[in-house]
């Protein structure tokens, strides 16, 4: 047995390790795309964020550590979140406009007032959500 393979092993426990902790501690407060629901929320007249998701996006989760912080504020608490699996709802992702995950797709009513694509700078995200202001 060489040395590498022990500094192998070691790497790897670090590395999983600091993903396990970078993990978010909260999960962004939201229920599971559906047309069905989307068309729901918009008939009653909601503000609707479709978080289009992956779970092994590292992107996604940095937006989700962001929208989770930002979902808890007053100004927001109106704002009804359907996550969106990319992995699995690729169509409806792609009938929305959504070129990959990480997309953050915002409607009011049946309006559509905005997409971000990648986006994970707070204060973006913030104006971003800021639009739904009444």
């Amino acid at each position: 047995m060489s040395l590498l393979t022990p500094i192998r092993a070691g790497l790897l426990a670090a590395v999983t390790l600091f993903a396990v902790a970078c993990a978010p501690a909260h999960a962004v407060p939201s229920e599971p795309y559906s047309t069905e629901r989307l068309a729901a929320l918009q008939a009653e007249g909601r503000t609707v964020l479709v978080d289009v998701h992956a779970p092994w996006c590292p992107t996604c989760r940095r937006q989700g550590e962001i929208l989770t912080a930002a979902l808890a504020e007053p100004e927001f608490k109106h704002i009804a979140v359907l996550t969106l699996d990319w992995d699995d709802q690729r169509d409806e992702a792609r009938a929305h406009g959504a070129p990959r995950q990480s997309t953050l797709l915002l409607f009011k009513g049946g309006t559509k007032l905005g997409m971000q694509v990648a986006e994970t700078d707070p204060a973006k995200i913030l104006a971003f959500l800021a639009q739904t202001a009444d």
